[in-house]
C-alpha cells in the first residue's frame, strides 16, 4: 500500500470488528494521543483499514461471482431457465447492474491465464481496477514484471504506461489509436467478450467510462412527455434503451431535419439551470440540514467530530447480518461452490462442469442468488463508510486530493461507483425500513433504486411488499406511472434516478407519497397485467416555440405565474461526452431555428414532436388493427421479466395445432421467446390474454418450473394455473 503524508504506513491498524464500545471505551484512544486533531488521521486509518477489508471480501465473492457468470454465459444457461436475453436475467434474477456483470466477466477471463495477478487481487495485494488495466497487457510472460509496476504506480500512471505500451505495439505514437476516453481498461475486453443477447453495442462501453450529467428544470407535464418520448424511442429502435440513448436518438432525429446547425466542435458550456445531477441529492453547504433533519457533514470537521463519526460508521456497516455474511467467514472461503466454466460447450445443452458433468442451471441459479446477497451486505457497508470517509473530508488526511482518487489508488473502485455508493446511502438514511431490506438481501440493488424514487416514510413497508411479488420490469413500470402522475399534479417526486430521467425536486420528500397498485388475483375481473402506455402523449403536439402557457399551467389551469408555488422537476440523465455535445449541438440548433433563447425543455418538446410525426401511426387504422395485439400490449414482449421489444410476433397460447382460434385472447405478444421458450418448452403460458395469463419459466419435465407468474406477479406456493394440482 502507498505511504501517505498525514498517515505512518507501518501505523497499528485496528482489527476488524474490535470498536470501542460505551462511553469509557469511547474515550479510551483519547489517552494515547496528544491533542484532539490528531483524531482525524486515526479516524481516517480506522475507514481506510475497515474498507480495505471489506474490498478483499468483495473481490473474493466477486471471483467465485465471475466464475458462476463465465459457466453461465458459456453454455448460455440462462436459457434452459426461461430467458433468451442475458441482461433479463441477471435483472430479473440477480438483480445486478448489466455493466457490473460484464466487468466481472472480463475480469474472470483475463485472470484465467494470469495466475500470478489473479493471486494478488486475491490477496489484496492489488485493486480491481489496477488488474483490469494490466489485464490489456499482461501475458503469461510478463505477468510479474506488470504486477510490479502496478503495485508501485499509481492507477493513472499505470494507465499511461499500458496506453504507451499498446500505441508502441501497435505501431502508433502517443495518443494514437489505443487511447481513448475510456483509457487501457475499456481495450481489455475483446468484441465476444459481451454477453449475448444484452441489447446492443451500447452497453460493451467500459464501466468506468467518464459520463457527463444532462440535467435542467421542467414543468411537470414536460417530465411527463419526457417519459413517453422513452417509451416511443424504445419501440423505435426495438430495445429498452438507457436514457441518454433515447436523448441521442431524439438529438439526431430532429438534426437530421434542421435547416442549419452551428458549426462548432465539442459541447459548449450552457447556462447553469442547477448543479445538481442525476443521481445525487441537491447541493448542500456545511452545517446545512438534510431533508432528514441532520447537519451536513463538513470536510473541515474537528477531530472529535470526525472520530465519532468513523467510528459510528463502522459500528453500523459492521452490525451482525448473520454468519454467512460476516466478512471473515467470507475471507476464510466459505462460500457456495461454482465449477468452472469449460473452455467449450455445446449451445444446445447445459455447460459441461469441472467433473465432467453438466452443470445443473438451477442450482447455478441458486448459487449465484446466494453470492449476490452475500456481495450486497458488503456493498453496503462499504457505501456506508465511504460516506462517512467523504462527509469528513478524511481521504485529505490519507493524502488523496478526492474521494475518486482514493476509491481507485486504495480500494480499486471507479470513482464513479463510489459517488453512487455514497448517494444511495444517503438516500437510503430516510428510508430505514428500505435501507435495512436491502442490506439483508430481501430486495435487490434493482429494486432498490426504484424504490427510492417514490417511496416515502410511510409507505415504506407496502412498498417493499409489492417490490418483491413483482418483476422488476413491473416495479419500473409502476414507479414510472407514479413519477408521471406526480408530474402531472405538480407534486413533489420522491427521488431521483439517471437512468430515469426524472430528478429530484428541491421541495424533499414531505407530503403524502404514492402507494403501489393492487396486483389481479386469479378469478378477480379482468384487470390488465402491465402498465398501459398512453395512446397519445399528455400533451397537443402543436406547441409554439417560446409560448409554454399551457405546460406551465397546473391540472386546474392555473396561470404561468404560479410556477414558483409549484414543485420544481427535474430531467436529468447522464450521457458519454460525445452523446452530451450531440444534445448540446441539438439544443443550439433549435434556438437558432426558432430566433430566440428557448428553454431546454421547450427544445425537448420540439424534439418528441419531430420524433412523432416521423414515427408515429395515430391515424393510420389498417396499421392499428395489423398489429392491433401488438399495441395492446405495449410493444413488447409479455413473458414475466422480458423486455425485448424487436423481432415481436404474436403467439397463439392454445396452439393452432390444438385448434386454437384467432381470438384476441388466445393471442399474446412475444419475441424469442416465442421459439426458444414456447416451443423449446422451457417456458409454458396458458390462460387468456391479456388479463389472466400464467406463466412457468425455467420449466422441466423432472421438478418444479423456476418460477410461476400470474401476469407479471410471483405467483404463490400454493397457486397453480387451471388444470394443474
Amino acid at each position: 500500500m502507498l505511504s501517505r503524508p498525514g498517515i505512518d504506513a507501518t501505523s497499528v491498524s485496528i482489527p476488524f470488528g474490535a470498536l470501542p464500545a460505551g462511553v469509557a471505551a469511547r474515550n479510551a484512544p483519547l489517552q494515547s494521543v496528544e491533542t484532539p486533531e490528531r483524531l482525524r488521521p486515526l479516524a481516517a486509518r480506522l475507514l481506510e483499514s475497515q474498507l480495505a477489508r471489506l474490498v478483499r471480501a468483495s473481490a473474493t465473492l466477486e471471483r467465485r461471482l465471475g466464475s458462476g457468470l463465465a459457466a453461465l454465459h458459456a453454455g448460455q444457461l440462462y436459457r434452459h431457465l426461461g430467458y433468451v436475453r442475458a441482461a433479463d436475467y441477471l435483472t430479473e434474477r440477480l438483480g445486478m447492474s448489466l455493466r457490473r456483470c460484464q466487468s466481472l466477466l472480463r475480469t474472470e477471463r483475463a485472470l484465467r491465464d494470469l495466475p500470478t495477478v489473479a493471486a494478488a487481487l486475491d490477496t489484496g495485494a492489488l485493486g480491481a481496477s489496477k488488474v483490469q488495466i494490466i489485464a490489456a497487457a499482461a501475458t503469461p510472460e510478463t505477468q510479474e514484471i506488470w504486477l510490479a509496476r502496478a503495485q508501485r504506480l499509481t492507477v493513472r500512471q499505470l494507465e499511461e504506461l499500458v496506453r504507451a505500451d499498446r500505441a508502441e505495439a501497435s505501431g502508433a505514437g502517443p495518443g494514437g489509436a489505443a487511447a481513448g476516453p475510456g483509457g487501457a481498461a475499456a481495450g481489455a475486453a475483446g468484441p465476444g467478450d459481451a454477453l449475448p443477447g444484452t441489447g446492443g453495442p451500447g452497453v460493451q462501453a467500459s464501466p468506468d467510462e467518464p459520463c457527463v450529467p444532462v440535467s435542467f428544470a421542467a414543468p411537470g407535464r414536460a417530465v411527463a412527455m419526457w417519459h413517453w418520448a422513452l417509451d416511443l424511442v424504445r419501440r423505435v429502435a426495438g430495445r429498452q434503451e438507457p436514457a441518454w440513448r433515447c436523448a441521442e436518438f431524439l438529438a439526431a432525429e430532429y438534426l437530421s431535419g434542421a435547416p442549419s446547425v452551428p458549426a462548432v466542435s465539442g459541447p459548449a458550456p450552457e447556462p447553469a439551470e442547477s448543479t445538481t445531477t442525476p443521481g445525487q441529492d441537491p447541493p448542500r453547504q456545511p452545517g446545512e440540514r438534510d431533508g432528514a433533519g441532520r447537519r451536513q457533514e463538513s470536510g473541515d470537521s474537528s477531530g472529535m467530530e470526525a472520530w465519532s463519526g468513523a467510528t459510528q460508521a463502522v459500528r453500523e456497516a459492521l452490525c451482525s447480518l448473520g454468519t454467512a455474511a460476516d466478512p471473515d467467514a467470507i475471507l476464510a472461503g466459505r462460500l457456495p461452490e461454482i465449477s468452472p466454466a469449460p473452455a467449450n460447450n455445446s449451445p444446445d445443452g447445459p455447460a459441461l462442469g469441472a467433473s465432467g458433468g453438466r452443470a445443473d442451471p438451477w442450482d447455478l441459479d441458486a448459487r449465484l442468488r446466494a453470492l449476490v446477497r452475500l456481495r450486497q451486505s458488503l456493498v453496503w457497508r462499504q457505501g456506508r463508510l465511504l460516506r462517512a470517509l467523504a462527509g469528513y473530508g478524511l481521504f485529505k488526511d490519507l493524502g488523496f486530493g478526492s474521494l475518486g482518487e482514493f476509491s481507485a489508488e486504495v480500494l480499486g473502485t471507479s470513482p464513479r461507483r463510489a459517488r453512487y455508493l455514497v448517494s444511495l446511502d444517503r438516500r437510503l438514511d430516510t428510508l430505514p425500513l428500505v435501507r435495512d431490506a436491502y442490506r439483508r438481501g430481501l430486495v435487490t440493488w434493482c429494486q432498490a433504486r426504484l424504490l427510492i424514487r417514490v417511496v416515502r416514510p410511510g409507505t415504506e413497508s407496502r412498498w417493499i411488499r409489492y417490490a418483491r411479488k413483482v418483476t422488476v420490469r413491473r416495479l419500473e413500470d409502476v414507479v414510472t406511472s407514479c413519477e408521471v402522475a406526480l408530474a402531472l399534479a405538480d407534486a413533489p417526486a420522491g427521488g431521483s434516478d439517471g437512468e430515469s430521467g426524472n430528478g429530484r425536486d428541491r421541495a424533499g420528500t414531505s407530503g403524502p407519497g404514492p402507494l403501489p397498485p393492487i396486483e389481479p388475483e386469479p378469478g378477480a375481473r379482468a384487470w390488465h397485467t402491465s402498465a398501459p402506455r398512453p395512446a397519445d402523449p399528455p400533451l397537443p403536439l402543436a406547441f409554439a416555440p417560446g409560448d409554454s402557457r399551457t405546460l406551465q399551467a397546473g391540472p386546474a389551469g392555473r396561470p404561468a405565474g404560479t410556477e414558483s408555488r409549484r414543485a420544481v422537476h427535474r430531467i436529468a440523465f447522464y450521457a458519454p461526452p460525445d452523446v452530451a455535445g450531440l444534445w448540446h449541438l441539438a439544443v443550439r440548433a433549435c434556438r437558432e431555428a426558432a430566433g430566440t433563447h428557448l428553454r431546454e425543455w421547450e427544445c425537448l418538446l420540439i424534439f418528441i414532436q419531430e420524433m412523432r410525426d416521423t414515427w408515429e401511426n395515430p391515424g393510420d387504422s389498417d396499421w392499428r388493427r395489423r398489429y392491433r395485439i401488438l399495441e395492446r400490449d405495449g410493444w413488447r414482449c409479455k413473458v414475466p421479466g422480458c423486455t425485448s421489444r424487436s423481432h415481436l410476433n404474436a403467439h397463439h397460447i392454445i396452439f393452432r395445432s390444438h385448434q386454437g382460434d384467432n381470438d384476441e385472447g388466445n393471442l399474446v405478444t412475444l419475441c424469442g421467446h416465442h421459439q426458444a421458450g414456447i416451443h423449446q418448452r422451457r417456458v409454458r403460458c396458458s390462460g387468456r390474454a391479456p388479463d389472466a395469463l400464467w406463466w412457468e419459466l425455467g420449466a422441466r419435465p423432472d421438478g418444479p418450473p423456476l418460477a410461476r407468474y400470474f401476469g407479471d406477479r410471483i405467483a404463490g406456493a400454493g397457486e397453480r394455473p387451471p388444470g394443474q394440482g
